[in-house]
């Protein structure tokens, strides 16, 4: 091993878990009595009614400025933003594209945007909020599975916009057995243990197609209509060509310009990302710059995985420089399941986005902005098929 080259931490130097992965352990439900106007209108119970009947910016701008210096811990700040997220997207997109304010009030922005900066995370809803924050385990003597997790908080979409949230964090249970492998494979490639490796990289690929598995899910319990038509606009940020807000939003109390925020998207998970980093894909310019977009919308420690792994991650050259062609076999097969994998995704996206934006008229929809983009505000087909084509020419390579 290159002395020069500091030893990987722990995953638990990275507040990742082996059994857990990226997902926020024993997440809080409600926050001290301080910050009971924000436990009580993002409560699912008083957030949806008031979303359905055009009443949340209503309530929202009754609310004062809590001190946000008041919350203690990680799991609290995790909360709060949580919270927060759900409340700043309501009141934006409670009445579609027409209806958008300019700004956010400070009893919402002021908050969110300090605890967004003590979590070092963006003020907006994302992955690190509706999926890694926003479940909790029902019956904590068994394992966490689909039928033994709850969703704490939610956006419209009844019973199928949760398991939206279930499925996507079944997805992030689906990667855990990937990490210790991964963690392996890149010290395997250092030392040069072709043997070690080709059996982290095997692990890793029954990994990824277990992953695909996972995501499979999501047609159990959401169908294409409530996702694209109720869903998906409470997950669409602000700013960019396209938009109703195409400057972005004022955050009042903290910004006097308006602020541009990328929506939800698959691409601050960083699960996928960190096999890209282990296995040595590089992407093109255009969708590489996408996914270090999408780094600051994941929490900091969690960034700092992929680039530590990045960095270190020797796998893909000691495979193409090794004449160990079991080796070689063995990392093209985890490139095809890798492709699979964004293949399938692709799949995932043309029944929940393509084709429910082919079947409406945009004249007739209340959120035209997002008609043909994914929440992340991509183009999404030709950025997946992309992506997809860059992780195949990585096998061809070899």
């Amino acid at each position: 091993m290159d002395s020069t080259r500091p030893p990987l931490l722990h995953l638990s130097g990275y507040h990742i878990s082996p059994d857990l992965g990226f997902l926020l352990e024993d997440a809080l439900e409600v926050l001290p009595e301080y910050f009971q106007a924000w436990n009580h209108l993002s409560s699912p119970s008083v957030y949806i009614p008031l979303l359905e009947t055009h009443g949340l910016r209503r309530e929202v701008n009754k609310m004062t400025v809590l001190d946000h210096t008041r919350l203690t811990g990680h799991r609290q700040l995790r909360l709060a933003h949580l919270q927060l997220s759900i409340l700043v997207n309501g009141y934006v997109w409670q009445d579609g594209d027409q209806g958008v304010p300019k700004s956010i009030p400070c009893c919402l922005s002021v908050p969110f945007c300090g605890v967004s900066r003590l979590l070092e995370i963006q003020p907006i809803l994302s992955h690190c909020d509706v999926a890694l924050a926003n479940w909790v385990v029902i019956d904590k003597q068994r394992p966490p599975t689909l039928d033994n997790i709850r969703v704490l908080y939610k956006l419209p979409g009844g019973e199928e916009g949760a398991w939206f949230f279930k499925a996507t964090v079944g997805v992030e249970l689906a990667y855990c057995s990937a990490l210790q492998p991964l963690m392996c494979a890149v010290e395997a490639a250092d030392v040069g243990d072709a043997q070690t490796l080709a059996k982290c990289l095997k692990s890793i690929a029954a990994t990824v197609n277990n992953i695909q598995a996972a995501l499979s899910r999501m047609h159990d319990g959401l169908s294409a209509d409530t996702f694209y038509n109720v869903m998906r606009p409470f997950l669409t940020g602000w700013g960019g060509e396209g938009s109703p807000l195409p400057e972005g939003l004022v955050y009042e109390g903290v910004n006097d310009e308006p602020l541009q925020m990328t929506g939800g998207s698959a691409a601050q998970s960083s699960t996928v990302q960190s096999l890209d980093a282990a296995l040595g894909i590089t992407h093109a310019p255009d969708i590489q710059a996408f996914f270090d977009k999408m780094k600051p919308y994941m929490p900091r420690s969690h960034r700092q995985f992929l680039d530590d792994i990045q960095t270190r991650s020797r796998i893909a050259t000691y495979v193409r420089t090794s004449s160990n062609e079991e080796l070689r076999g063995v990392y093209q097969d985890c490139i095809k399941s890798l492709v699979d994998l964004r293949s399938y995704h692709i799949q995932i996206v043309t029944k929940y986005i393509i084709v429910p934006s082919g079947k409406k008229k945009q004249e007739e929809e209340k959120y035209r902005s997002v008609s043909n983009k994914g929440t992340g505000g991509s183009s999404i087909l030709p950025f997946l098929k992309s992506a997809r084509n860059t992780t195949r020419g990585t096998d061809e390579s070899m």
